[in-house]
Formats: C-alpha cells, sequence, structure tokens
C-alpha cells in the first residue's frame, strides 16, 4: 500500500501533465490551422530541439542540487508561461510558437527531476514499480486526456476561457508540491573549492555530463532498452502528433457519412455545438482520449505480471520487459492493419478503431517504460539519476524529431496520408522484432532471467 506522500506525488504528477499537454495543445491546434502540414511539424521539432540542451542541464542540477526546490520552481515557471499565453498568446502565430516552445523546455527541465524522485518519496524500494506505473499512467493519461478536454472547453467558450482554466490549476499546483515531503542523502560537498576557476568549473560540469553519457553504455540490456524506445519515438508516437491530425483534418472535409457509427459520432459532435471546421479537432482527441484507458489496462496488467512472477519464482523485472516489448510488436501490427484499411471505412468506424488500437499501444508502452525506469533505478546510484535520465531523453527528443520530421516530410510529398505511415510503421515493427530476439539473449533467453545487480 503506498505511502500517502507518494500518493500526493502521483496526483501531483497528473495535473502537470494535464496541464502542460493543455496548453500545448491549443499552441498546436492553432497552428496546424493556420500554416502548413511542415509548419505544424517542424513547430514540434524546434521545440524538441530546444528541450534537449535544457534537459541536459537539468540532468546535471538534478545530481548536483536539492530536488524539493527545483521541483516547486518548474512549476511556479510554468504559471508564468500561463498567465502570458492568456495576457498575449492569442495575438500572432509566432507568440503561440514562442511561447509552445517555452512549455517544452519546462517540461524537459522537470522530467530529470520529477523521475528521479520516487526512491525519495517512498522509503520502500519494493514500492517503486508500483510508483513508477502510476507516475506514467498519470502522465499518460494526462497528456491524453487534456487534447479532449481543450477541444471541448475551446470550442464552447474560447481560447481565452480555456488557457484562463489552466492558469488557476497551475496555481493550485504550485502551492501543493511545496507539501511533498523529499528526503534525499546528504550530498557530498562539491570537489570545487571557491577559488576554482571558470576554467576548471566548466571542465568539471562537462566532465559530469560525458560520465553520464558514458552511463548510457553500462550495460547490454539498458543499451537495448534505450535503442527500443527510440525506435518507438521514431517510428509510432509520431502517428499520434503529426499523422492523426492530418488525417482527421482530411476525413472532415471530405465528409461522406455511411454507417451507423458514423450517424452517431455525427450526431454527437452536432449535439456539442461543435462546427465542421472544429470536427477533426474533436475526432483526433478522441483517439488521445482512447491513450487515457491504455494506463489503466497498463497498471492492472502490471499487478498481475507481478502476481505471476512471484507464483512461478521468476525475475519481475525481466518478466515485465518481455511482456511488454511483445505487445508493443502486437500492437505496431494492429495499428498498420487498421490504416491500412482506413480508406473503405467511414469517419465514425475509423475513429473507433483507431481509438481502439491506440488504448492498447499506450498500455504494452506503459508496461515496458515502468519495468524500463524501475531496472535503471535499481542499478544507478542517486547521484547519476539525474544525468541518465537527461541523457536518454536527449536521445528520445532526437529519435521524436527525427520521427517528426519523416512523418511530416512523407505526408507533404504525396497526396495519400496512409500509404507512407503505414510502411515507416512496418519499418519500427521490424527493427523491434530483431531487438526483443537480442534482448530475449542478453536475458538468458527467458522469463527466467536474473538482472545483475549495480556495480559499487
Amino acid at each position: 500500500m503506498l505511502g500517502r506522500n507518494a500518493v500526493l506525488f502521483i496526483a501531483l504528477q497528473f495535473g502537470s501533465r494535464f496541464a502542460n499537454s493543455f496548453l500545448v495543445t491549443a499552441a498546436r491546434y492553432e497552428l496546424l490551422e493556420a500554416g502548413s502540414v511542415m509548419q505544424f511539424a517542424g513547430a514540434q521539432v524546434a521545440t524538441s530541439l530546444a528541450r534537449m540542451v535544457v534537459s541536459q542541464i537539468a540532468g546535471l542540477l538534478t545530481d548536483n542540487f536539492a530536488l524539493k526546490k527545483m521541483y516547486v520552481a518548474t512549476e511556479a515557471c510554468n504559471l508564468v508561461l500561463a498567465l502570458a499565453m492568456l495576457v498575449c498568446g492569442h495575438a500572432s502565430g509566432s507568440v503561440l510558437f514562442i511561447l509552445n516552445i517555452g512549455l517544452g523546455l519546462l517540461y524537459s527541465f522537470s522530467q530529470p527531476v520529477t523521475k528521479s524522485m520516487p526512491p525519495a518519496v517512498t522509503p520502500s524500494r519494493e514500492d517503486l514499480a508500483v510508483i513508477n506505473g502510476w507516475d506514467l499512467t498519470c502522465d499518460k493519461v494526462g497528456r491524453y486526456l487534456a487534447p479532449f478536454a481543450y477541444a471541448m472547453a475551446s470550442s464552447s467558450h474560447g481560447f481565452d476561457f480555456a488557457v484562463l482554466l489552466s492558469c488557476f490549476l497551475y496555481g493550485i499546483l504550485a502551492v501543493l508540491r511545496t507539501c511533498v515531503v523529499v528526503v534525499e542523502p546528504p550530498r557530498e560537498p562539491s570537489k570545487m573549492g571557491s577559488k576554482a576557476t571558470v576554467r576548471d568549473k566548466l571542465g568539471r560540469l562537462f566532465q559530469q555530463v560525458a560520465d553520464g553519457v558514458m552511463s548510457l553504455r553500462r550495460d547490454s540490456v539498458l543499451r537495448l532498452l534505450i535503442l527500443n524506445t527510440l525506435v518507438t519515438n521514431v517510428f509510432l508516437y509520431p502517428l499520434n502528433s503529426v499523422h492523426f491530425p492530418v488525417l482527421f483534418k482530411r476525413v472532415a472535409e471530405a465528409g461522406g457519412e455511411h454507417s451507423a457509427v458514423d450517424g452517431l459520432l455525427q450526431g454527437a459532435m452536432s449535439f456539442l455545438n461543435i462546427k465542421k471546421k472544429d470536427m477533426w479537432r474533436n475526432y483526433s482527441a478522441l483517439v488521445s482520449l482512447g491513450g487515457v484507458v491504455g494506463p489503466f489496462l497498463s497498471n492492472a496488467l502490471i499487478y498481475v505480471l507481478e502476481s505471476y512472477s512471484t507464483s512461478h519464482n521468476c525475475c519481475r523485472l525481466w518478466v515485465g520487459i518481455n511482456f511488454g516489448l511483445a505487445g508493443q510488436v502486437a500492437a505496431m501490427a494492429l495499428l498498420a492493419l487498421m490504416l491500412s484499411f482506413s480508406g473503405s471505412l467511414g469517419t465514425g468506424l475509423l475513429v473507433f478503431n483507431l481509438v481502439s488500437a491506440w488504448v492498447v499501444t499506450i498500455s504494452v508502452n506503459n508496461i515496458v517504460t515502468t519495468y524500463f525506469n524501475s531496472i535503471s533505478q535499481e542499478r544507478l546510484q542517486q547521484n547519476e539519476r539525474g544525468r541518465f535520465i537527461a541523457n536518454i531523453m536527449t536521445v528520445f527528443t532526437l529519435g521524436s524529431s527525427l520521427g517528426t520530421l519523416i512523418f511530416g516530410w512523407v505526408l507533404s510529398a504525396t497526396a495519400d496520408d496512409v500509404t507512407g505511415p503505414v510502411n515507416l510503421l512496418f519499418c519500427g515493427l521490424l527493427i523491434k522484432m530483431v531487438l526483443l530476439v537480442l534482448l530475449r539473449r542478453a536475458g538468458q533467453g527467458s522469463f527466467s532471467g536474473s538482472v545483475r545487480p549495480h556495480a559499487e
């Protein structure tokens, strides 16, 4: 049973992710309305590339400064940006572009901080997998619930009202973060004395970053898991961020509902007083809303996997990783199948099928990430985790940027918005199958392989 402090931490993770995704969705949707597909994708790439630098700085600071102070300060800065968007965010596309980057930078800065905190908010090592699972669940629920909430709020009450709600939420979150108890071990005194030169300090900082990069090479299992998540970011997640909005925008403009499901969806849109030109936003938001169910499904599966591991005397980390990676392969195959037949489906069936497939996709991705986090937290020392997380975030951000550019280019180069993304999905699926084989070999070829302890 998780303690009250851990539950508060998890709840605040949900609130922060929801508020951030809510505002980012506002900026992204407005940019897609005003610009081309490449501008829409380019804005996401610019944000991702800028976040890489910030995540490195954040990882270094996380390993050298008090977590609690950084934890509270990041949310206060988010509140400032939300207020700025309320005052002048709708003035022009360039202002939205800048604020979107700012929100991305702050989110990136906060990740090494929050992902390093589970061992500091609970005294029990056995609770780490559960906390990581619920942390990831809240992150995914917040991320995928926010677009739907924004689409509903902005369609009914307008942009300014939606942003005002996020300002109110950020204010509450900033106050509640001060209530989280963070217990950290005493830090070693800095090896740089007060008389150290600027050159010495910079050299020490670069050395710490280099040490963090080298931590990515620690063992074969972590390397394979990093590569697996990189493939997910390149070939899978751009579907939801780039392809689905473009696909639904085209479907909404074409119209032509044929089935009973199409009629139900159209009736729901009319009941909510959503204009036809805004329907694509709500279709895309519905798929994102399907991602809200996925994390809860993954948590239920994690409890089943933990029970299976205990009853069969297996290593729970290897059971979870192997199950999750095999599930990712199956989910990508399912998505490719759904998209391949999208042309013969009405709008309602297309939305329903993609929502169902996305629920499965998010649930298995959650399982992989949960056990990946648990493995890294058990193997790394407290003063290494921040830089390790910052470095894998840098790698993943590069992957997301590359994937977004590839999907944007493919969708812009041809009039067919299905064949290119499906081919990219199959490429990712084949790579994951190879990684699954290599991972099973690294784990002694079975679910009963043991996790090697961290070398002190």
